[in-house]
């Protein structure tokens, strides 16, 4: 991403449901909204606009890192499962979209994990 701005305000305010976000990667940029927000846990959006598709879903799960079947963990990093739904806009690119899309997300979920590991429970 090259830039990013709050378009409009969700709630609960800033980045809650309702929140329009414009990512720009370049000349081109995407918009998208808000639909489900449960922080630090949950993260749903759907772009309105600027990728070649028509619809697209995404929901970011952060989950502790835990043994499911006992309960305990190691308590020191988190579970990121980040999923999407989308139907392409020009039949016959699914596979190509969803190859750019995966890289794109496994991008971003990168970078998240590095700037997540220079932070404390307090901020920066």
């Amino acid at each position: 991403m090259t830039h990013t701005s709050l378009l409009r305000q969700g709630d609960p305010p800033p980045d809650g449901v309702g929140a329009l976000r414009r990512f720009a990667l370049g000349p081109g940029a995407s918009r998208e909204e808000v639909v489900a927000w449960d922080p630090p846990h949950h993260l749903g959006y759907v772009v309105r606009r600027g990728l070649p598709v028509r619809h697209y879903r995404a929901d970011v799960h952060l989950d502790a890192d835990t043994d499911t079947d006992t309960g305990t963990g190691t308590g020191t990093g988190t579970i990121v499962t980040w999923r999407c739904a989308v139907e392409p806009l020009i039949p016959g690119t699914g596979a190509a979209l969803a190859f750019v899309l995966e890289r794109m997300v496994r991008g971003f979920a990168r970078r998240v994990c590095r700037y997540g590991d220079t932070t404390t429970p307090d901020g920066p």
